[in-house]
């Protein structure tokens, strides 16, 4: 979400030499602490608020907005070389849970699981633990990744590899990794993740979202009023993700 971001302000101060912007990069967790913090007037994160924000919220008498800017899936991504195509979502939760260990197990080799996940402070991380895991912890022996773009070049380097990113991650990949079709069920056609199915029936989409004050600075509503336009959301189309404008 970090690139889209970057380009709705190079476009926007473009337009508005007057009001200037920096974006800085990191995980959901680490931009709403900034706001929470009164260190920063904007917000992008992956998930909602937590129990533990809503919490610090409350206690700071602070009074937040969330607008959806655009939507994503969640794609889930293997080894170019993996044979698996699809998987449905309880072989998924199990994999990443560890119950299944083994590629043998779902269709593929004879070859141990190696899970990658991102750090707690993801909104992806968190996203996949409570939609998919349902708060079940993470597989014993999981590895750790800072970014997106860390965990593609892990799953692109390891033939035993599965892990997660956002579909407009990982269509920067081409490629350079396999993205599994999910089913619903053993009988189910499998769904990849793209712009139609994060709409209709993606079973692992999510609302990309910007947080900020209740009643926000005139240059920070401008600029998120901007990221809605229909300028802005053809540049969420070239990145990859949903426009919000579909629905």
């Amino acid at each position: 979400m970090t690139a889209l971001v970057r380009t709705w302000a190079s476009n926007f101060m473009q337009k508005e030499p007057n009001v200037p912007i920096s974006v800085n990069s990191g995980d959901s967790g680490s931009g709403i602490e900034a706001l929470l913090n009164r260190t920063t007037d904007l917000a992008a994160a992956s998930r909602d608020l937590n129990s533990a924000e809503s919490i610090e919220l409350h206690k700071k008498s602070v009074k937040l907005k969330k607008v959806t800017v655009a939507r994503d899936s969640v794609a889930i991504v293997v080894n170019s070389a993996n044979p698996v195509s699809a998987l449905t979502l309880a072989q998924v939760k199990e994999i990443f849970a560890g119950s299944i260990k083994d590629w043998s197990a779902v269709g593929g080799a004879k070859i141990p699981i190696q899970v990658f996940t991102r750090e707690e402070k993801s909104g992806t991380y968190n996203f996949v633990k409570s939609h998919l895991l349902q708060s079940i912890d993470y597989a014993k022996g999981s590895q750790t990744v800072l970014s997106g773009s860390d965990l593609l070049a892990a799953v692109e380097k390891n033939k035993a590899a599965i892990g997660y990113v956002g579909m407009g991650t990982a269509a920067e990949a081409g490629d350079k990794v396999k993205i599994l079709g999910l089913k619903l069920s053993a009988d189910s056609a499998p769904v990849k993740p793209t712009e139609l199915s994060t709409i209709d029936n993606y079973p692992l989409s999510r609302p990309l979202i910007f947080f900020m004050d209740e009643d926000p600075k005139p240059s920070v509503r401008k600029f998120v009023d901007y990221c809605l336009s229909s300028e802005a959301q053809k540049q969420v189309r070239a990145a990859g993700y949903a426009p919000v404008d579909r629905y």
